[in-house]
């Protein structure tokens, strides 16, 4: 009996310790190991999440670098592609009128390709042209320095650029010109192939597919946009690049027709092309003829281009995008690197495919809801619900930040703490 009261009284001295322990009435000792626990909890939770975010980063930057690699293919694909979603409907319009279906095609494709390669190749002769009077030009352009110099009394102003230096930088802009035009021959050869394949790709009702799917309505609604974009910047475009054209030859300055349409293909580049487009003509007009008749070109484009652009695309083009113009200038500036000067032109329409595709997932959608003004496709209750996910991004970006900086002072702390007991060691 008395062995079973002693047995009993050790298990219930063992129970009251083991709740003392579990109560945290051993003191510093458990408070510490209570503190390692949660600072291992802190570092196991950031830790996936740290590499995840340099899993998605290293990825980012792998896709980014395979663009710019590869932008020498991609560049007359996605021309060629873009050129097919504008011209996707004339087939079918040609077909109304009476032609077969085989005919409006090849009709579409060799009156494209016809008017295209017309342009391209008066656009390779102009430039030869034009780099055989090079070493004139420079001397007009060498004599003009000397002269300002003299007018403004800048001594210096002579030998800003030398007549090398004028051939090494109109030698390397003709080389992209003559690269670009390549790349559209390249272009007009896929657009055949595209076309064809796009004009006897059956509807999605007779693939079986319900043509209200919200997905199938998105891709509609982007071909659409991309079709009004590039037939109204085109009108325009043509426009501008007549009006420019016509200016400049009754001015006398050489070359007005290659002038006239490099205006209309940088027309398409948003909020800069217009101004890279007047830049070689002023040069010229200032070789020529001088200072005067170069600040009357300045002029003259700012109003034709400005009466074009301020005036009829307007009203031709409305808000149909809904894409907010510091959206239009960063994405020109993104795809001009990455692709070039193809990018730059194309920046609209690549913008509106990847908004396109982000639309079309749950955990993206707000981020396309942010950056475009769209009451008929997005709600007021879908605009509070991205608000509302960004800020708790941000709030979750600042609370993993502070996070990390209690693991670091957590870190520090037990690396001093070890530091006292090694020193303690020592000691005795």
């Amino acid at each position: 009996m008395s062995a079973e009261v002693i047995d009993g009284s050790e298990a219930g001295l063992e129970l009251e310790e083991s709740g003392e322990e579990m109560l945290g009435v051993n003191g510093p000792e458990a408070e510490s190991e209570a503190a390692g626990d949660g600072a291992a909890t802190r570092s196991a939770l950031a830790a996936p999440t740290f590499v995840l975010a340099l899993l998605g980063l290293a990825s980012i930057f792998v896709i980014i670098f395979g663009i710019q690699a590869s932008s020498y293919i991609l560049n007359p694909i996605l021309l060629a592609g873009m050129i097919t979603i504008a011209l996707a409907k004339v087939p079918g319009k040609l077909a109304k009128r009476g032609l077969p279906g085989w005919a409006s095609v090849l009709v579409t494709i060799l009156a494209v390709i016809g008017v295209l390669a017309a342009v391209l190749l008066f656009v390779l002769f102009s430039v030869g042209q034009l780099q055989n009077e090079l070493p004139t030009y420079t001397e007009d352009i060498a004599a003009r320095q000397e002269e300002l110099g003299e007018t403004t009394g800048w001594e210096g102003f002579g030998t800003v650029l030398s007549e090398e230096q004028m051939e090494q930088i109109a030698g390397a802009i003709l080389g992209i010109i003559g690269t670009a035009t390549v790349q559209m021959f390249m272009a007009l050869f896929i657009f055949a192939f595209m076309l064809s394949a796009t004009v006897s790709m059956p509807s999605a009702a007779r693939l079986g597919m319900d043509p209200n799917n919200p997905a199938i309505q998105r891709l509609s609604r982007f071909t659409e946009d991309v079709r009004k974009y590039l037939s109204t910047m085109t009108v325009i475009n043509l426009l501008v690049g007549l009006g420019d054209t016509i200016f400049l030859l009754i001015l006398g300055v050489d070359f007005a027709q290659l002038w006239g349409i490099l205006a209309w293909f940088l027309g398409y580049i948003p909020s800069i092309g217009f101004w890279l487009a007047m830049i070689p003509p002023i040069i010229m007009a200032w070789a020529e003829f001088g200072a005067t008749t170069a600040f009357i070109v300045f002029l003259g484009y700012v109003l034709i281009n400005g009466s074009v652009q301020n005036i009829i695309q307007p009203r031709m083009m409305g808000d149909r995008l809904h894409i907010t113009p510091v959206v239009v200038f960063v994405s020109l500036f993104i795809w001009g690197w990455l692709l070039g000067g193809i990018g730059a032109i194309l920046a609209v329409p690549l913008t509106l495919m990847v908004l396109t595709m982000l639309d079309s997932f749950d955990t993206t959608r707000w981020l396309v809801v942010l950056v475009r003004f769209s009451p008929d496709e997005h709600t007021e209750d879908e605009r509070r619900e991205a608000e509302s996910r960004a800020t708790g991004l941000w709030g979750r970006f600042k609370k993993r930040s502070k996070l990390r900086e209690e693991n670091e002072r957590d870190g520090d702390a037990d690396d001093v703490e070890g530091q006292k007991e090694e020193d303690a060691e020592v000691q005795e």
